[in-house]
């Protein structure tokens, strides 16, 4: 005996094995094909903007890092109101700034303010002597910006045409400060430099403004920018981990249409700022600086943040003015902290990965289950791994793609499996039951209704089977039960359970319907009637005619899931499915067809043609029951 016990247990341990080991390969297909479809899709740029997200995510969780070198200088509100709000600012204005910075002892002046036309003559004569005096080895140290237009295109790619305020006698070294705007209306990229009209490459503000740092002049910078496509430069660099610049300049290699992603330092005032009015102001009084003022040896940017400027835009930030934009883009550059894509197999390697892990899980777990441990372990383990990469080395690693491609392979997972649950349930409860069971409603665990429930039985069914052989009476049941279910089914009831010969049927159970004991009754009606004609027919075939019971009570039932862990059954329990049991079984006592009880007769409002049987006391209940017969659809006048 123990052998053959230990026999059985064997074979059930192969048979759950294997059931596993094809659950895992059919998972492992799935999750392979989402992963590549994702990753493609990734590719061509379909989830873009979810991948920028992620990397704003990544830039808030950093916080705010210091970049010691630069220093604005806010062309404020306060200041546009003591300028008495004119437009375009005073030369005169932006002259004595210039004149400042120039003997605080500033290692490069930016003027991220764009010179378009000429106004006054003495006021524009005025900015020009400022910038050349602001100069070192003959080289002023002012870098304005110029204005780009997109001219026209030649293979696809955009070329500018650039318009400038300077004579070529002064021709200092200029960048563009356009920066492209994302699809949903952020900054989070800056080109380096861009190909003009007349084939020059042209650079950027931030970059200009570096090239100056490392002593470029326009002629020098031109010619290295035009060489060849690998441009390479010789630019000031600092060294985030000692927190100081490097002594020698370092070569920073890029192409001309690189577009860099910004390393923002923080949110707008992240950079030491100072208002331009008291800088502007000192123009006018003779005093020397002191040597420690805080433009010594620094970056210094000089841009417009008062609110007519308009010269403010969404970043991962938050709302940002373009002065500080730029200074987020120089900071990038000159600590060489630009964000880096991995590449796109780094992220199709962790997609596979996470395919291969989950295929797994799904072997051993329910596919809600392994969604759910996907999802944390992206936060727990993905996420910081991410983190790391970007905060330590600036690389950013897609985490979007395996998150899409977990949740895509549980959503189709998830429909499969229900797929299949359903149409497994299909055949042993109602449809509209099958699809609560799969969506796990609240409703299952056990919620009190009030219902109309059904009974019906065969009279003489011993009988029935002790004279037929058992194929002959399965096809009774057969034709019979499906002639049942198409009348149940058009009511919108509820088969609950086949019990040998007999039907439980629940009207009003899975959906709010006030009129289920009208349904109820109608059905008995409808039952009898299909009954009469598939008598008719097995007469034809030589069948013995057969009648059945039928017995309705309306009443409140709990309904849920009811069961062990090894077998459940979605069930309805009460007084009331006893009670139409009971009153289904007095059709043989007053040898009726249908037989309803005063519940169900005030809850229909007696549109039925019925006749009362009396008050019956029935197993089960103290109280007795009063039984209508229906005898047919509507009343006798």
């Amino acid at each position: 005996m123990a052998g053959v016990e230990g026999f059985t247990e064997k074979m059930r341990i192969i048979e759950v094995l294997k059931r596993r080991k094809r659950r895992f390969f059919k998972s492992l297909v799935l999750a392979l094909s989402v992963s590549l479809l994702t990753s493609l899709a990734s590719t061509m740029g379909y989830f873009e903007g979810f991948e920028a997200k992620a990397l704003d995510l990544l830039l808030w969780a950093r916080g705010q890092i210091k970049s010691p070198e630069i220093v604005l200088v806010h062309i404020d509100d306060r200041a546009f109101r003591n300028l008495e709000e004119k437009q375009p600012l005073p030369r005169s204005y932006l002259a004595s700034i210039i004149e400042v910075l120039a003997k605080s002892g500033a290692k490069v002046i930016a003027m991220d303010i764009e010179l378009k036309v000429k106004t006054n003559p003495r006021e524009d004569e005025l900015l020009l002597k400022a910038i050349q005096a602001a100069s070192e080895n003959g080289v002023t140290k002012v870098v304005p910006v110029y204005v780009i237009r997109p001219e026209k295109e030649d293979d696809g790619k955009v070329l500018y045409s650039r318009t400038s305020f300077f004579s070529p006698k002064l021709n200092p070294v200029a960048g563009f400060a356009n920066a492209p705007i994302d699809p949903d209306g952020f900054v989070r990229q800056m080109p380096l430099a861009v190909r003009g009209a007349d084939g020059k490459v042209l650079p950027s503000l931030a970059l200009a403004v570096l090239a100056r740092y490392a002593g470029y002049d326009s002629a020098r910078l031109e010619e290295a920018l035009n060489q060849e496509e690998e441009i390479a430069l010789l630019l000031p660099e600092w060294d985030k981990f000692q927190g100081r610049l490097l002594p020698q300049v370092t070569p920073l290699s890029f192409r001309f249409d690189d577009i860099w992603k910004i390393n923002f330092a923080g949110a707008q005032g992240s950079f030491m700022a100072i208002p331009s009015d008291p800088v502007a102001s000192l123009s006018k009084q003779n005093l020397s600086l002191a040597a420690d003022n805080p433009f010594r040896g620094k970056i210094v940017l000089v841009g417009a943040t008062f609110g007519e400027s308009r010269d403010f835009f969404p970043t991962p930030q938050g709302l940002m003015s373009g002065v500080e934009i730029h200074a987020n883009i120089i900071h990038t550059i000159l600590s060489r902290s630009q964000i880096l894509g991995a590449q796109r197999w780094v992220a199709l390697s962790l997609s596979l990965l996470f395919a291969l892990v989950i295929s797994v899980l799904l072997s051993l777990f329910r596919p809600v289950m392994v969604t759910i441990l996907g999802f944390i372990a992206i936060p727990l383990l993905l996420i910081p791994l991410s983190y790391l990469a970007f905060a330590r080395l600036g690389i950013w690693v897609d985490f979007v793609t395996p998150l899409l491609a977990i949740r895509l392979g549980g959503l189709v997972g998830d429909l499969l499996e229900r797929k299949h649950i359903r149409k497994s349930l299909g055949q042993y409860v109602d449809r509209e039951v099958a699809d609560q069971i799969v969506q796990q409603e609240e409703s299952l665990s056990g919620q009190k209704r009030v219902v109309s429930v059904f009974f019906t039985d065969i009279r003489d069914y011993t009988t029935l089977c002790e004279g037929s052989p058992p194929e002959k009476v399965v096809g009774i049941l057969n034709e019979l039960f499906a002639m049942m279910t198409q009348v149940i089914s058009r009511h919108h009831g509820m088969i609950n359970d086949f019990i040998g010969d007999a039907v439980m049927a629940v009207f009003g159970a899975t959906k709010n319907n006030p009129d289920h004991a009208m349904d109820a009754v109608e059905t008995a009606l409808e039952v009898q009637e299909g009954l009469a004609r598939l008598n008719e027919e097995w007469k034809n075939r030589g069948y013995q005619p057969i009648r059945i019971g039928v017995g309705i009570h309306t009443g409140e039932v709990i309904a849920g899931i009811i069961g062990s862990e090894g077998r459940k059954k979605f069930t309805f329990t009460g007084d009331t499915v006893n009670t139409a049991s009971r009153v289904e079984g007095l059709n043989k006592e007053f040898s009726t067809g249908t037989l309803i009880t005063r519940e169900t007769l005030e809850a229909v409002n007696e549109k039925f043609n019925v006749r009362r049987c009396g008050e019956v006391k029935v197993k089960g209940r103290d109280k007795p029951v009063e039984v209508f017969e229906v005898l047919g659809p509507e009343p006798v006048p």
